[in-house]
């Protein structure tokens, strides 16, 4: 017979874990009821994308014009920092000084971004689109930066009440630049006599430019004159920071002839050089052909075609040595690509040692081509900012980077150092070209970026092409340095992305320059010389 007292404990357990279960549910329940009352509570939603609605195509559009605007803008600002930089020093700078390297590491990354999306290896269109967006946001935080020291580098310069001061030292400025064209001049037909247009293609206009840059600076510094004598201290102070700039590009363009001359000059010394060096390694090449037989491999096969590419390009060039009009930057590029070709070719049957030595031994040419080109290009796009669009822009960052990279590695690694420094020549050569046919493009007579913009004589044209800032002339002006009245009159920076400056005119495409307007433009593609520049409209 069971045990009554088990029994009764079983039944109790069984009763409490039923009456537990029940009230599990109930809290349970009870919960969900809670849950259900309560006012439902979503996560924030994700910003908006702004450009959801764009195009791919437009995007880029946007980009490019936002790299130009940016771009100029860090031109602008680099210069009138220096003009402040002479005048109080660089401590009283330093703001300044900081916001614009800010900035240009922002612009930098821009570019860099948009030659990743020119290069040969091609990104989906959401990598695209994200790329194009990071480039347009860099630029406009570049940008704003910018704006951002506006007012304080105005107070700082304070143009209107040192225009007194200033202008004695520009008119002597002006004087001696007319003086310097002279012997400039003269020195241009020299570089004619002896060497070959392609080697002059570059600064061949840079003394009618330096012409054009200095007799607008004379019309300014009078008209600055001419302000004071009737009180207009605006007027006065914005002709005089036009015959600033005026001068500093003048001075650019000439000193881009003179450091020409000195390049062109090195170049031919180190021909003699380089055309050695690649003599023996021709010879290398031939040596190591006859030890390895006719096997016919294809390093071998390889081998001889870059010996004999080479052996063609010494041939050539000990020809044309003592040729007049010659291009020994063009030589010695021709050199520096046989004997680079010729090295890798012999690499299979080189150590490391070896490798490093042959790149070490070429390495200081490769980079004085590189610096040297970069810089022929960086002072076209400056002087010529006016008309340059972004990919000369993109091609030239892009250099200076490379050319960073290969001075950062050149003992740790010569071999990477001198690939890097040979595509920074490249990169940097492609930036002279684009940049020379935007402003083939500019100037056309009809349907070019500057062919409908009325400019004028007096230095105005290349003004207008030098992105200089211009008084505007449309009602006799004296609200200052902006479109609109600004503090005082001061510097005021408009959406055309001058750096430390302020708002300017834009081309209105029907034969005349005009103000812009209260409200906000959108992008413009390609608007290279509009909203950079300031101009008189001489149409009326």
């Amino acid at each position: 017979m069971p045990d009554s007292t088990g029994g009764y404990e079983l039944f109790g357990a069984l009763a409490c874990m039923a009456i537990a279960a029940v009230l599990l549910i109930l809290l349970v329940s009870l919960r969900g009821r809670r849950r259900s009352s309560a006012p439902t509570q979503t996560s924030a939603p994700a910003p908006a994308d702004p450009f959801a609605q764009t195009p791919t195509k437009t995007m880029s559009d946007q980009a490019n014009a936002a790299l130009v605007e940016a771009d100029n803008a860090l031109r602008t600002s680099e210069q009138e920092l220096g003009f402040a930089q002479a005048q109080y020093g660089a401590p009283a700078t330093e703001a300044f000084a900081q916001a614009l390297a800010a900035s240009r590491a922002d612009v930098v990354e821009a570019f860099r971004l948009r030659q990743r999306l020119d290069d040969e290896v091609p990104e989906d269109e959401p990598t695209q689109r994200a790329m194009l967006r990071d480039i347009i946001e860099r630029c406009a935080a570049a940008d704003q930066r910018l704006d951002s020291q506006a007012d304080a580098f105005h107070q700082l310069r304070a143009l209107e009440t040192q225009v007194d001061t200033l202008l004695p030292g520009l008119a002597t400025r002006h004087a001696a630049a007319k003086t310097r064209l002279t012997a400039a001049a003269a020195s241009w037909q020299a570089l004619l006599i002896r060497y070959a247009d392609t080697a002059l293609a570059p600064v061949a206009d840079n003394v009618g430019q330096a012409t054009t840059r200095v007799d607008f600076a004379g019309a300014e510094v009078a008209r600055a004159q001419q302000a004071l004598t009737t009180g207009d201290r605006p007027a006065a102070a914005l002709a005089t920071r036009g015959a600033e700039q005026a001068l500093g590009q003048a001075s650019t363009l000439l000193d881009a002839l003179d450091s020409t001359a000195v390049d062109l000059e090195k170049a031919s010394a180190a021909v003699a050089t380089l055309l050695a060096d690649t003599q023996a390694e021709v010879a290398a090449g031939k040596a190591a052909l006859q030890a390895s037989g006719a096997s016919g491999s294809g390093d071998q096969v390889a081998l001889a075609a870059a010996v004999a590419r080479a052996d063609q390009i010494v041939t050539d060039v000990r020809a044309g040595l003592g040729a007049a009009r010659s291009d020994p930057m063009q030589t010695l590029r021709r050199l520096e690509g046989a004997a680079t070709g010729l090295g890798e070719s012999l690499g299979s049957i080189r150590d490391a040692a070896a490798q490093a030595q042959h790149a070490r031994a070429l390495l200081h040419q490769a980079l004085f081509s590189a610096r040297s080109t970069i810089d022929t290009a960086t002072e076209f796009i400056t002087t010529r900012r006016g008309a340059i669009g972004a990919q000369a822009r993109t091609r030239l960052s892009e250099a200076q980077r490379r050319l960073e990279q290969a001075t950062a590695v050149s003992s740790a690694d010569p071999v990477a150092a001198l690939a890097s420094a040979q595509s920074a020549q490249a990169l940097a050569e492609q930036a002279v070209s684009a940049a020379r046919s935007d402003v083939e493009q500019w100037s056309t007579p009809s349907g070019g970026y500057g062919g409908n913009v009325v400019i004028g004589g007096g230095g105005l044209g290349g003004a207008v092409l030098g992105g200089i800032l211009l008084e505007g002339m449309l009602g006799g002006g004296g609200g200052g340095f902006g479109g609109r009245p600004g503090m005082g009159g001061g510097y005021r920076r408009g959406r055309g992305g001058g750096g430390f400056r302020i708002s300017g005119f834009a081309d209105t495409g029907n034969g005349s320059i005009a103000a812009p307007p209260e409200t906000e433009l959108p992008p413009v593609p390609g608007r290279f010389g509009g909203p950079t520049t300031w101009s008189r409209d001489l149409g009326a």
